[in-house]
């Protein structure tokens, strides 16, 4: 039997041993961790080298005819561009142009009112065009602006708005319901003098937006001058109670028309719809995007 003492070196000589053991496992888990480290750097540098031809790939040591590589990698090609495209931002939808919209409305109800203005073919009445100046030139003009303003064009947004607003006053004046010719009863001075303040104020407007198109196209340009030289003739007529005044307003009238037809055939026109397309004949320094 062993004594004491003896029993107690040799617990204390086991216990060294495992605590020896113990303190080995760190030290083996480390080694293995940076042979891990080092095979993987070995494994990254032999696919750093990298070169290819028409024909072959080499990645390393291993050389792979590039078809069957593409072929190998297109699936998982494809569906990284269909997760990309996925999450991508969405497409933004393209508004259409309202401005033909305006052009149309504005120079077919001219055009009437024009012809009107000229005494072409002995006619001097406009009641049959009311509903015309109310809702083709007026409502649809005005609805056209209120569109140009979703596209952020502040010019046709003024213009078109402002004379859809006309055309529904003209029409609103010469509606009996409105008694705005029957109120002034038999004092045609003051009403010719009225008429002639709403056109003289409708001058002054053009000649506004006229000088904002001395850089745009002439189509534009020329419609706004020919409306302008309208209001003039028609409000002069108006003042002096001059007819000769008044034909002469509606053949510029009649061409202000013509000039917006064309510039709205110039806008709608492509060679995908037609065989006579026509581009619009720009000004001096037109800015160019």
């Amino acid at each position: 039997m062993l004594s004491s003492s003896e029993s107690s070196s040799h617990a204390m000589e086991k216990h060294t041993e495992v605590i020896n053991e113990t303190k080995s496992y760190p030290q083996e888990e480390e080694s293995a961790q940076q042979s891990l480290m080092s095979k993987s750097q070995e494994e990254v540098q032999e696919y750093e080298q990298v070169s290819s031809n028409s024909e072959f790939v080499t990645l390393g040591n291993h050389t792979f005819k590039r078809a069957d590589l593409l072929h190998a990698l297109g699936a998982e090609f494809n569906n990284a561009g269909q997760q990309m495209a996925a999450y991508s931002e969405p497409a933004v939808k393209r508004l259409a142009n309202p401005i033909p919209l305006g052009l149309a409305s504005f120079s077919l109800s001219c055009m009437c009112l024009s012809l009107v203005n000229a005494n072409v073919r002995g006619t001097n009445n406009v009641k049959l065009l009311i509903s015309e100046f109310m809702f083709f030139g007026g409502a649809i003009e005005l609805f056209a602006g209120l569109l140009c303003f979703v596209t952020g064009d502040t010019y046709a947004m003024t213009v078109f708005s402002s004379f859809g607003g006309f055309w529904i006053s003209w029409g609103c004046i010469n509606t009996d319901q409105f008694h705005s010719i029957s109120g002034y009863g038999d004092d045609t001075k003051m009403f010719n003098n009225v008429c002639g303040f709403f056109l003289a104020a409708w001058t002054v407007f053009t000649f506004l937006v006229l000088m904002c198109t001395l850089k745009s196209t002439w189509g534009l340009f020329l419609l706004l001058l020919f409306l302008d030289l309208t209001f003039l003739m028609l409000c002069i007529g108006t003042f002096i109670g001059n007819n000769k005044c008044n034909e002469a307003g509606g053949y510029f009238g009649i061409l202000a028309s013509c000039c917006g037809w064309y510039s709205l055939y110039c806008m709608i026109v492509t060679p995908e719809n037609s065989y006579f397309p026509l581009v619009a004949t720009t000004m001096p320094n037109f800015p160019v995007v």
